[in-house]
């Protein structure tokens, strides 16, 4: 008779935090706020969208503050939209050397230019990082009166190499985007991120095997 072995829940829940420890970039990379009592300045500037942040995290989970975003498909008038927005934590999942993050964004305000009205821009993020590997999904909605430019967007990524914690790590990370009524439709864009502690910088060429879609873009991040 074959003698029956029992694997304990906890040794099986071990195991399952370490795969996904090893495939899965520091918290702060993907983080939407700072620390509690921190304020933190995003960016994007590329051809077909630019957008700029700044936010304050009056407690852990959560920052208020304000977003532009400016976006126009290719040969048409750019729409801009000035709102108030908020980020909320979810749901955090932490694992040995790993972790995992459900977050809430949007802003709601004011769009003008090609289109003008009140608008609002609800969106869900999930990202799971460890110090090595990274993966990122995220989808949010950008209506207005007679506007949709929907967008969805995948990023994953590597460190090049381990670093201490004051010390600048680099990356490379490749996205793919999706927005609604825009051209081009589909926006790929390989980049190097380097990540501190307080920032991130992010140098990137989308779509760069077209010739008319090809376009650099830049993305940066502060805490202080």
């Amino acid at each position: 008779m074959f003698k029956q072995h029992h694997v304990a829940p906890f040794t099986i829940l071990a195991l399952g935090s370490f795969l996904l420890s090893q495939t899965v970039l520091p918290v702060h990379a993907a983080a939407l706020m700072g620390f509690e009592d921190s304020a933190m300045l995003m960016t994007e500037i590329g051809r077909y969208n630019q957008e700029w942040m700044l936010n304050y995290s009056p407690t852990l989970g959560h920052a208020i503050g304000v977003e532009q975003m400016r976006m126009s498909g290719k040969g048409e008038r750019a729409t801009t939209i000035t709102g108030i927005h908020y980020t909320g934590l979810i749901k955090r999942w932490n694992m040995p050397a790993a972790q995992a993050n459900l977050w809430f964004n949007g802003s709601a305000g004011q769009a003008s230019g090609l289109y003008d009205g009140f608008a609002y821009t609800p969106g869900l993020q999930f990202d799971m990082e460890s110090t090595r590997l990274y993966f990122l999904a995220k989808a949010r909605m950008i209506r207005a009166p007679n506007m949709n430019y929907d967008t969805a967007a995948v990023q994953a990524g590597f460190s090049f190499y381990e670093t201490g914690f004051d010390e600048t790590q680099p990356w490379f990370v490749i996205e793919a985007k999706t927005m609604r009524n825009n051209d081009p439709g589909l926006q790929l864009t390989p980049a190097l991120r380097l990540i501190n502690k307080n920032y991130f910088l992010e140098f990137g060429v989308t779509n760069p095997w077209q010739g008319e879609g090809f376009a650099p873009r830049l993305n940066a991040m502060f805490v202080f």
